[in-house]
Order: structure tokens, then C-alpha cells, then sequence
């Protein structure tokens, strides 16, 4: 497994042992503080909850993933360069 692999599997892993319930608690909050309760509050938790964690985890793997910009060699100084001096 690549280093980069390796990454993604963890902002994975880490997305859903603490993001879906954190998405999940913050989504409940929002809706005691709206007022709501009852089974709208569970349909509400049940729908938008996983939501908000597809986002997040979405999100998350954007930033983990590779950078753009890269060149094929590696090198930062290899582009066309004009070289007249």
C-alpha cells in the first residue's frame, strides 16, 4: 500500500468512526434548537445526519487526495522556463 493509499484509508477510517456521529449529534442539536421533536426529529436525524457526513467524509478525502499541479518528473524547476539569460 502506497503512502498516499495509506492516507486515504485513514481520512476514511477516522470519517467514520467520528464523523458520522458527530454529524449525526450535530443534526440532532440543530433540530432541538429549531424546536422540532418527536419522529420529525428522528426522520430529520435519519436523513440529513448521513447527509452531512457524506460531505464531510467527501470533503475530507478531497483535501487528502493528491495535490494538482504536479509535473510528470517531480521536479519543481523542470516546467518551460525561459532561459535566456
Amino acid at each position: 500500500m502506497t503512502g498516499q493509499a495509506f492516507r486515504v484509508f485513514l481520512i476514511s477510517l477516522a470519517s467514520l468512526l467520528a464523523g458520522l456521529p458527530l454529524s449525526l449529534a450535530a443534526v440532532s442539536g440543530l433540530c432541538a434548537l429549531a424546536g422540532v421533536g418527536g419522529i420529525d426529529r428522528v426522520h430529520i436525524v435519519m436523513v440529513a445526519g448521513p447527509v452531512v457526513w457524506t460531505c464531510l467524509w467527501f470533503g475530507m478525502l478531497w483535501v487528502a487526495g493528491p495535490q494538482p499541479g504536479r509535473r510528470e518528473n517531480g521536479r519543481p524547476g523542470s516546467g518551460s522556463q525561459d532561459n535566456s539569460r
